[in-house]
């Protein structure tokens, strides 16, 4: 880098630090106060000033290192100066020092300047960019009421040490001469402006610090607190505990999931036979993962149950192509009503998770399959926010339905994106913790590039885990743009079947009712505004603890901001 261009750089950030002013405050002195002014106004702007530059040492062993000014040029290295603002004088019969205001002076003040500036050297010398080398750290005494003749202040402290009142009215000049003169005992090693101190100094002193928290140990801090949250929700079960019959209505991240299990659970610990049942496939898969262990509870999507008790496999039944709409929506729930016409209920008990998407005839097949038909116990759990089909169904009971409001799942900070496409939720308390910022991330360099860099980076710097990680597309996975990441990204997999070590990849349909750490969600153009805004609200709301929003994923009031 040109001195030049140091300079440019010296001047976006100041080249007096701290640029407000000296450190200290009404602790500073009158006498220091006038020379950070002096010394602001005399030196050019490739010239670094730190005002009371302090650090750890890196000798042996290693001394720390202070100084009242740090002075430091480019092309001829760095000046430590120390004020004295009385004066000072040398005894040599005792080798003492004192100073006329204060008194007798505890340490020798030239001892101590070369002190200070070996330890800084061996400092700047033990950064990573540095060669086999040190930079040239010089010294000097300032003395702004003195005068110091040709002898000097003692022998270790000669006239080309000292910065005088005449000094400071040239400063300029007799700093580029004390420079000369250190440069002069201390050969010059690596002070080219192209050298690599100037910028191990500017880490040391310049340089902004933020020390961050991993992401990973972020996330993970959060999702504990998220989980042990979780275990409040139950509290709501006390109220189901005598009612039969009831619908249950909650925003994304309410608990819906979570109460229509320990509800499953507490039915089946009562000798009932459960059916516990959803509309999306992998949330179906979930839940019967989750209820293995239970020998009362039958878990399984309302598809994939119509298909089982029909026994449709055996049968070797198959979609009919161009009416697999039909098929899925009228003719397979038909066949579970059919069935258990003609065999008899198997349940005591349904519990319905993702109810805003059951159409008004499968409730018919539902009560079919139960001992006491349409009195059967029956809990529904339902948000038709998250509805994706063109005409939201109605849901039984909706009229009289209990209300879930408080957010336990997602972060603050998701919380308040998830307002943004719907409405209901800018009113709804969230009780998770505050989380990291949602990231909105320009598609710039196209899909491949952005999330190749995205994925380095949560993984790499962030320390997360892949299977922490699911992008999550409005399109077919198959025909989305992120379908080229299937192939290895450094140490990352990006697969639709996901698995340890694997980012997912899925289509917000398939994902409805799951939920992961770390959402990227992309894809959601192309589609009506109503339509974007709840393929966002479903999408976003997966999310637990880190959200990132591809520009493509916008809602649409965020697309025109």
């Amino acid at each position: 880098m040109t001195a030049m261009r140091r300079g440019a750089m010296l001047r976006d950030v100041s080249r007096m630090v701290p640029t407000n002013g000296p450190r200290g405050g009404q602790l500073c002195g009158a006498t220091e106060r006038q020379l950070y002014d002096r010394v602001a106004r005399s030196l050019p702007d490739d010239w670094l000033i730190v005002h009371r530059a302090r650090w750890v040492g890196a000798g042996t062993p290693p001394p720390d290192g202070q100084c009242t000014f740090l002075v430091a040029n480019p092309d001829c290295g760095l000046m430590l100066l120390d004020l004295y603002p009385g004066g000072l004088a040398y005894d040599p019969h005792s080798d003492s020092w004192r100073s006329p205001l204060t008194g007798p002076l505890d340490e020798d003040p030239v001892l101590r300047l070369e002190r200070h500036a070996e330890g800084l050297a061996a400092l700047l010398g033990r950064q990573p960019a540095s060669p086999m080398s040190r930079p040239l750290v010089g010294w000097a005494l300032v003395l702004p009421g003195a005068h110091v003749g040709s002898h000097g202040l003692a022998p270790q402290a000669p006239e080309a040490r000292i910065i005088d009142r005449q000094g400071l009215d040239h400063l300029h000049t007799r700093l580029t001469q004390l420079f000369e003169h250190w440069q002069a005992r201390r050969p010059a090693a690596g002070n080219a402006a192209t050298r690599w101190w100037w910028r191990a100094m500017e880490e040391l002193f310049v340089a902004p610090r933020e020390v961050r928290v991993r992401l990973r140990d972020r996330v993970e801090s959060d999702r504990a607190e998220i989980l042990s949250l979780s275990d409040r929700q139950t509290a709501v079960l006390d109220m189901l505990s005598r009612v039969r019959r009831l619908t249950v209505y909650g925003p994304a991240g309410t608990g819906k999931t979570v109460l229509a299990l320990a509800k499953a659970r507490l039915l089946a610990a009562q000798g009932q036979r459960v059916l516990l049942t959803c509309y999306n496939k992998a949330l179906g898969h979930f839940l019967r993962d989750q209820t293995a262990e239970e020998p009362l509870i039958t878990a399984l999507h309302f598809h994939e149950l119509c298909w089982q008790i029909g026994e449709l496999e055996a049968a070797g039944v198959k979609p009919p192509r161009g009416a697999e709409s039909r098929f899925f929506d009228y003719d397979l729930p038909q066949v579970l009503e059919d069935h258990a016409a003609a065999h008899g209920p198997r349940f005591d008990a349904v519990v319905v998770d993702e109810a805003q998407d059951f159409l008004p005839h499968w409730w018919s097949a539902l009560d079919a399959v139960c001992a006491d038909g349409a009195d059967a116990i029956r809990y529904l759990f339902y948000d038709d926010g998250q509805c994706l089909r063109d005409h939201r169904p109605a849901v039984p009971g909706a009229d009289e339905a209990i209300v879930l409001r408080t957010n336990w799942r997602n972060t603050q900070a998701i919380h308040a994106w998830l307002g943004r496409a719907e409405p209901r939720l800018r009113e709804t308390p969230c009780a998770a913790p505050a989380g990291v910022p949602v990231e909105v991330e320009r598609l710039t360099a196209g899909h491949e590039q952005t999330l190749r860099r995205i994925l380095h980076r949560l993984v790499g710097t962030g320390g997360l885990r892949p299977e922490d990680i699911v992008i999550l597309t409005g399109r077919n996975p198959h025909k989305s743009k992120v379908a080229e990441l299937t192939q290895p990204v450094g140490p990352v997999v990006v697969s639709a079947e996901g698995g340890p070590g694997v980012v997912r990849l899925c289509s917000v349909q398939a994902f409805k009712g799951l939920e992961a750490p770390v959402v990227i969600l992309t894809e959601l153009d192309g589609y009506a505004p109503a339509r974007t805004r709840a393929l966002f609200y479903v999408g976003a709301s997966r999310a637990m603890n880190h959200l990132i929003v591809l520009d493509d994923a916008l809602p649409p009031t965020e697309a025109r901001r």
